[in-house]
């Protein structure tokens, strides 16, 4: 789109779409299950996470499992759409499938990164390790 009213009919129509949500997430899963054996990808994700309740997890805790990683913020507004599908997908399948997803936050400061993973039912990577690990990933 090159004038406003296109960019304004790509917002309404193309970025909030159901379709496009969906695909978002089989591209996040295809992603994930690309990466899973590669050697690089685990030496990244070789350190702990942590869940809602601060329970910590570790690399051997997700040994088996498909892990897909989930990068954004709480102040985009397509990453505010996108979660609570990602959530409802996550929800129905994380424990059949073997699936977990760790969370790698784009937020520019703590409060609101934790006040956004409240919404979220998986793993994180811990604050402290977003400026190093997470702008390797």
């Amino acid at each position: 789109y090159t004038d406003g009213a296109g960019k304004q009919w790509y917002q309404r129509r193309v970025r909030g779409s159901p379709k496009v949500l969906k695909m978002k997430i089989v591209i996040s899963f295809l992603l994930a299950l690309t990466g899973a054996y590669c050697v690089v990808v685990k030496s990244l994700l070789d350190t702990t996470y942590s869940d809602g309740a601060g329970k910590i997890v570790t690399l051997s805790d997700l040994s088996g499992k498909y892990i897909g990683l989930y990068f954004s913020a709480s102040w985009c507004p397509d990453c505010r759409q996108y979660t609570p599908e990602l959530v409802k997908v996550y929800n129905k399948i994380h424990e059949d499938k073997n699936w977990q997803i760790i969370w790698v936050t784009e937020d520019h400061n703590e409060p609101d990164s934790d006040n956004y993973f409240k919404e979220m039912p998986w793993i994180r990577l811990s604050w402290s390790e977003k400026a190093t690990r997470g702008k390797s990933m």
